[in-house]
């Protein structure tokens, strides 16, 4: 399959077109076929990056974007709660070859059925924004039913802004 991967210690400039094997799905996985992935600036920055969770060095290509949006394609043994044919969209492990590529794998804790009202474009977009805002709220700011918070400034990470908008659009 075709992939963006990098292809030597770096960062994102590093980055070319690869020729890779289509994964197949493990117990506990599915295989997505990507129709958009979006890439996190700061990826090239992540330990997870480079290395494997056991600290081993990865291999190259490394292929980056974790955050995706596409269709299920093939179960991996174990998997019951997702069926060939659902669009989902999700992550995918940090230190695991991600979704800049035609398919990639994820477990099924990982994705969510993409919502209706998104294109998989706008749906790449969501899953680490998402998540932050929620860890945000919930589990170190402890909101609980019935409270309200106002956002301040949301940008960054969390909330468009020109400087920062992995796809270099913002909407409003």
């Amino acid at each position: 399959m075709n992939a963006a991967g990098i292809t030597a210690h770096g960062g994102l400039d590093k980055l070319a077109y690869v020729a890779v094997p289509r994964p197949q799905p493990g117990a506990g996985e599915v295989l997505v076929r990507v129709h958009a992935a979006a890439i996190t600036p700061t990826e090239s920055s992540w330990s997870g990056t480079w290395k494997t969770r056991a600290g081993a060095d990865r291999r190259f290509p490394i292929i980056p974007g974790h955050e995706f949006a596409g269709v299920v394609v093939a179960l991996g043994p174990d998997v019951t709660d997702l069926a060939v044919g659902d669009a989902v969209y999700g992550f995918n492990d940090w230190d695991r070859q991600s979704a800049q590529a035609e398919y990639c794998l994820a477990r099924p804790a990982q994705v969510a059925p993409k919502p209706h009202s998104l294109d998989f474009v706008q749906a790449s977009e969501v899953p680490i924004s998402a998540l932050t805002a929620w860890q945000a709220l919930f589990d170190h700011a402890r909101l609980a039913a019935g409270q309200r918070v106002l956002v301040h400034g949301a940008t960054g990470g969390v909330g468009p802004s020109p400087s920062n908008s992995r796809t270099g659009q913002v909407r409003t």
